[in-house]
């Protein structure tokens, strides 16, 4: 199977393509550039997986199609021959996931190809499968507050949530070894420091978009494609809803 996938979740814009992939989702377990024949691409070789990393701030919508065409191309495919189209259904940056969102849903609908959404914390924590029993994927909130889960073994037993910190060690104070992952890790890095077994991860400027490719054709093979009709999630209202929302209610408080 082949599958194009993106992440406009956070900061960093990521665009992958992965080729071949078998029927439970596994692929190569690091990118590599695959050899095209001078031909064409008629013959595209065995597996592999291409992606591109952009870190320039918050510019997805003027990149993403120009990574995307890369990334097809340099995973030695055109864009009729993908089988699955994928992105990451939030929670996180607001403006990054419709803009991921509108990106998947337009090529889906062009190209007659089916698309899943996938959790976000969901593939943060897929990332680090294995490293310890306990995961905590991190996203950053604001307002003192983070985007979180907590997984043990590879399965969701708590949120996701918005919730600040003290949230967070309430539900992992009872485990012996956690490991906190995801672009707001580091954020916890003093606070979490005298806690034995406890350990973050700081590796925040990256995407982990091989893990999201696994589990968007895990996914799939599961529970079948997202409806056309399919929203992200929030946790909660964007700061121009609770704007609008308060400016309602004002005008309507105003009024005789």
């Amino acid at each position: 199977m082949n599958v194009l996938v993106i992440d406009c979740s956070g900061e960093v814009l990521s665009v992958g393509v992965g080729r071949n992939f078998d029927a439970r989702g596994k692929g190569p377990t690091s990118p590599k550039h695959p050899f095209r024949e001078e031909s064409g691409h008629s013959h595209a070789p065995g597996p592999g997986f291409t992606s591109l990393n952009i870190d320039l701030g918050f510019r997805h919508a003027e990149r993403i199609m120009g990574a995307v065409e890369y990334c097809i191309k340099e995973a030695g495919l055109l864009p009729d021959q993908l089988d699955l189209l994928a992105c990451t259904g939030g929670p996180g940056s607001f403006t990054g996931l419709r803009i991921g969102l509108a990106t998947i849903k337009g090529l889906s609908l062009g190209l007659g190809v089916p698309f899943v959404l996938v959790p976000t914390l969901d593939v943060l924590a897929a990332d680090w499968e294995g490293a310890s029993p306990v995961l905590v994927p991190i996203l950053d909130a604001k307002r003192s507050h983070f985007y979180f889960a907590v997984y043990e073994h590879g399965t969701l037993v708590h949120g996701p949530m918005d919730e600040g910190l003290e949230r967070i060690l309430s539900l992992t104070h009872a485990y012996a070894e956690v490991l906190f992952v995801g672009p707001g890790a580091d954020m916890l890095e003093q606070t979490v420091a005298e806690r034995s077994g406890f350990r973050v991860v700081t590796e925040t400027r990256r995407s982990p978009v091989i893990a999201l490719a696994k589990l968007a054709v895990t996914r799939f093979l599961e529970m079948g494609p997202s409806p056309a009709d399919c929203g992200l999630l929030y946790l909660r209202p964007s700061d121009a809803e609770e704007n609008s929302a308060a400016q309602a209610l004002a005008s309507k408080a105003g009024k005789p």
